[in-house]
């Protein structure tokens, strides 16, 4: 089956993803990105992932930033590319722009449409009414949905979207290098290390995670708290940590290639984000084998990080 995948940008959490669908041979993908990169996102240029081996292109796009957000994308040519493509259906990332062009194209010629979709119940509060009616709208409109986690199923139920047209993927991840890390773990004395991985913005919650490891009362030596990630809040953290006496290492940008190091040296990892669509570094921490602190509030929560098995579920507010 010929298929078209509409991304915004290569990103690394994605590759793996794409690559087994185009190497499964079971359909035939061909990922169009409205963009190499997002400038306006907080993240460095070189974290945008070099397309793998699969059949892609990539457009150029005029992007709004919108602070701690992803940027929204207005793509030159995507009937174009859809065009040349031909596919028999269109599979579109969220609810956007190219979602509503994509919609009229494969009206036009009888194709099918699917969102994919890392929404939860918890990403409404973030919308607008406006938003909010804009999805209702699609979703009677559209022929189905993949989604992230059992909580983008919940949304889509409270939606009105039958259970039927909704199929769950969990969010991709690049673990086998994490996995391989792992393996290669050995006991260590020191202090117990917990790991945190994103960007530095309020969204992440780090301010909390400070204060509460004060909170915790831990010997000198006892703990310390690694943060990997950049934003604009690295100079408060490292003030606040200062302040309250945290051992805090702040390791800044972390290419994607050293992260799984990271990992094997960490005891925890912590992920307790006011707002997280899934929350990828809880797949890889949970294949580096690690206990995970995960907010209820992440994608991740129930699927992945399941409390009193491999974590303790925490409310961030």
């Amino acid at each position: 089956m010929r298929s078209a995948i509409l991304a915004p940008v290569p990103v690394p959490y994605r590759e793996p993803l794409f690559e087994r669908l185009s190497a499964r041979g079971r359909i035939a993908p061909r990922v169009i990105y409205l963009a190499a990169a997002q400038p306006g996102w907080d993240q460095r240029s070189d974290w945008f992932a070099a397309r793998g081996a699969y059949d892609s292109e990539v457009l150029r796009s005029w992007q709004r930033r919108r602070p701690g957000r992803t940027p929204l994308m207005l793509a030159r040519g995507l009937a174009a590319a859809l065009h040349r493509a031909d596919p028999e259906v269109v599979v579109s990332s969220e609810y956007g722009p190219a979602t509503w062009r994509a919609l009229a194209w494969a009206k036009r010629r009888g194709r099918r449409l699917v969102i994919m979709s890392e929404l939860t119940r918890w990403s409404d509060p973030m919308l607008s009414g406006a938003q909010r009616r804009i999805h209702r709208l699609l979703a009677a409109r559209v022929d189905g949905f993949v989604v992230f986690s059992s909580q983008g199923v919940e949304r889509l139920e409270r939606m009105g979207v039958a259970r039927e047209r909704i199929e769950v993927s969990i969010q991709s991840a690049d673990l086998e290098p994490v996995r391989a890390a792992r393996a290669e773990r050995r006991g260590r004395g020191g202090p117990v290390r917990v790991l945190s991985v994103g960007r530095l913005v309020a969204d992440k919650n780090l301010v909390a995670l400070v204060e509460a490891f004060a909170e915790a009362g831990f010997a000198e030596g006892e703990a310390e708290l690694e943060l990997c990630g950049t934003g604009p809040l690295d100079v408060d953290l490292s003030a606040l940590a200062e302040q309250l006496g945290v051992p805090l290492r702040l390791h800044g940008y972390t290419a994607p290639g050293e992260l799984p190091a990271l990992y094997r040296e960490a005891d925890v990892l912590a992920l307790v984000s006011t707002y997280e669509p899934f929350g990828v570094t809880a797949r890889e921490g949970a294949a580096a084998g690690l206990p995970l602190i995960c907010s209820v509030r992440a994608g991740a929560a129930g699927d992945i990080a399941v409390d009193g098995e491999n974590a303790l579920l925490v409310d961030p507010t």
